[in-house]
């Protein structure tokens, strides 16, 4: 009885979908992903270039206010040296998914000048740890983890935008000084993400 007991334990824990997460100094996870006009993306590319990663929901209203103030799309062009990329992990069961071509003519509407790539399984969400939109990872020129979490210090968006201390900017800013960002994780805020 007792072993039967351990293990349906054991394999009631192998059906609950791991949420490994990226800690702040941990290797990028790899990525093959394709942007909404089709284009295909490997993180593996881009070793030896910053990279932003950016998880994204056109219909989370955190991540709408992001782009309707422009903060993303702002910074995205401030370090245009930068790979700057969009995550959508949503399921396409979700009330919350758009199409591809939905949410590229969204994306063109409100001027978002830097590429989403669709993650319909979440299985790139997931092995970041992405937990909301928008949810915000810097990669090294490594390829390691060297900032993980929100976009800025203001939740609840009450602060004007000149007010808001930008952890993703500072974070920036640090790698291109040679330096690691401080700090290097904060807390994410916004939707949780629609695996």
């Amino acid at each position: 009885m007792r072993r039967t007991l351990l293990t349906l334990a054991v394999l009631s824990l192998a059906a609950v979908p791991a949420f490994a997460g990226s800690a702040v100094g941990d290797t990028a996870p790899t990525f093959k992903l394709t942007s909404m006009d089709g284009k295909a993306y490997n993180l593996a590319d881009l070793k030896g270039k910053t990279v932003v990663l950016e998880w994204a929901n056109p219909n989370c209203p955190v991540s709408s206010r992001h782009t309707r103030e422009k903060t993303m799309i702002e910074l995205s062009k401030q370090y245009g040296e930068v790979v700057w990329l969009g995550v959508n992990s949503t399921n396409p069961n979700s009330g919350d998914y758009l199409k591809p071509a939905e949410e590229l003519a969204w994306n063109q509407k409100n001027g978002i000048n830097y590429p989403v790539l669709a993650d319909p399984t979440g299985a790139t969400g997931h092995a970041y740890g992405a937990r909301t939109t928008p949810h915000m990872f810097i990669i090294d020129k490594d390829g390691k983890i060297a900032y993980n979490g929100a976009i800025d210090d203001d939740p609840p968006g009450r602060k004007a935008k000149a007010e808001r201390v930008s952890y993703v900017g500072h974070g920036l800013d640090a790698e291109k000084a040679g330096k690691s960002p401080d700090p290097a994780s904060t807390h994410p805020y916004g939707c949780s993400v629609k695996y």
